[in-house]
């Protein structure tokens, strides 16, 4: 079943880029904001499922960069607001590369913590 709507999630990513890089060959607006390198999104005030997929996978990506196994780039929505008008957001501002950061902090201090009371527990066993 997961499957199934991954494909249904590719196959909408692929019509979306399909359908920004024609209109961008046409009539160009958005692509000479798209940083060089940059790993593109896309949202649609019509369709949240596509969206909070995508954002999903620019959280992920964004982790992976802050604990360092994804090469560092910027993060770019190209999400669509109203019917044929496009706005990019960016997804890898300072702001969110804290908050990452600020998560991997936290989540290495409590691991720290609870594997300090087990020891403790151990030795005291």
């Amino acid at each position: 079943m997961g499957t199934n709507r991954q494909t249904s999630i590719t196959d909408k990513n692929l019509d979306r880029l399909a359908e920004f890089l024609n209109h961008e060959l046409e009539q160009p607006t958005l692509a000479a904001q798209i940083p060089s390198g940059a790993h593109i999104f896309h949202g649609s005030y019509s369709d949240a499922e596509l969206t909070q997929a995508n954002l999903k996978l620019a959280t992920n990506i964004l982790l992976g960069m802050t604990l360092g196994y994804v090469e560092e780039a910027p993060l770019v929505m190209v999400f669509e607001h109203k019917l044929g008008q496009e706005t990019l957001i960016d997804l890898s501002s300072e702001v969110y590369k804290r908050k990452a950061q600020r998560f991997v902090e936290t989540f290495r201090e409590q691991s720290q913590q609870e594997m300090a009371i087990e020891i403790n527990a151990l030795l005291a066993a």
